[in-house]
């Protein structure tokens, strides 16, 4: 029988990394924030080899940590994403962030389509203080069984709403095609697959498919301030007729879509567009766009404040809770 690292019965800190994995993390993440301080984009050899020195011995599973103030338990070898969120938690998707950053605080409303572990969500979480409303969407039953777990670690279920559901454009019986080396490659299933089909494809299982005006409008929320879609090639169905049928009060103010690059993404950006957005930052897997009669907060974009936020380690982190003791 498989160990169940998410159930409640494995308190937070029982998965702490050896002295040698804990000794090459810090090094990676320190390393990871000076580059950044440094107006670094890409990390260095350096910090790629502690990363696979960190990795030796006993980080092949969850590992429990401490990211952006939150205890998070992490499977750095089942996603990409967890795996840059453990080493390297400074440059995970810093440009988004960065620009994102300035608009979040207490009382802010994020939907978060396609959550995967929460990396959004938690980093939200932790800007506005737990006092924020959060809706997170993920079909995959074991991210969904993490996201409680940490969600239950740092006592946010009252304002971080779950939702297992695929989004899609109809209500519908759905096929997740869940990918074992990388969950950030989940997708739902445009036509019939075996698991065997093609590589890295582990299983593939039944799921909800539900539109996002329905989930909206079950969670009650009256305005959206940020909607975050990243559904591996769905974008298109999950905003489309939630753009058609939503009245112009839950617009959201802000749209974080994945747009991996390929003419489906150009033709996606060019019909957000016209959808009277205007375009925030643009990195190469992701688009960030503000509503046009939305004016920017007086925070300025790069800030020192903002930058610490991002980069800096928590205090009760650098006071001894690093979760890497």
């Amino acid at each position: 029988m498989s160990c169940d690292y998410f159930s409640p019965e494995s308190p937070w800190g029982t998965l702490r990394p050896d002295p040698w994995s804990r000794f090459w993390l810090t090094v990676s993440r320190g390393s990871s924030f000076t580059l950044r301080l440094l107006g670094s984009w890409l990390p260095s050899r350096f910090i790629l080899l502690t990363r696979r020195l960190a990795r030796v011995r006993r980080l092949d599973g969850p590992v429990d940590t401490v990211v952006w103030g939150q205890r998070l338990r992490l499977h750095p070898n089942r996603s990409v994403s967890e795996a840059r969120i453990l080493f390297l938690p400074w440059h995970w998707d810093y440009r988004e962030r960065l620009r994102l950053g300035p608009w979040v605080r207490p009382g802010f409303t994020f939907v978060d389509v396609g959550a995967n572990v929460g990396g959004y969500t938690f980093w939200i979480s932790s800007l506005t203080g737990g006092e924020g409303r959060i809706v997170a969407v993920e079909p995959d039953p074991e991210l969904v069984h993490q996201l409680r777990y940490n969600l239950r670690t740092n006592g946010l279920e009252e304002s971080v709403r779950i939702v297992e559901s695929a989004v899609g454009a109809a209500p519908a019986a759905g096929r997740l095609i869940r990918n074992s080396v990388n969950s950030g490659e989940n997708r739902l299933a445009r036509k019939p697959v075996r698991a065997d089909a093609e590589p890295g494809v582990d299983e593939v299982v039944s799921v909800q498919v539900r539109t996002l005006a329905s989930i909206v409008s079950q969670a009650g929320l009256e305005r959206i301030d940020c909607l975050k879609v990243d559904v591996e090639g769905h974008e298109r169905d999950v905003l489309e007729p939630f753009f058609a049928a939503a009245p112009p009060s839950l617009r959201p103010r802000l749209l974080l879509v994945e747009l991996k690059p390929g003419a489906d993404s150009r033709a996606l950006e060019s019909w957000i567009l016209k959808q009277g957005y205007r375009v925030e930052c643009r990195t190469l897997m992701n688009g960030l766009f503000r509503r046009a009669d939305v004016v920017r907060p007086a925070v300025p974009a790069i800030s020192p404040a903002l930058r610490a936020r991002l980069s800096a380690p928590p205090a009760h982190a650098r006071s001894g809770e690093t979760g890497l003791s």
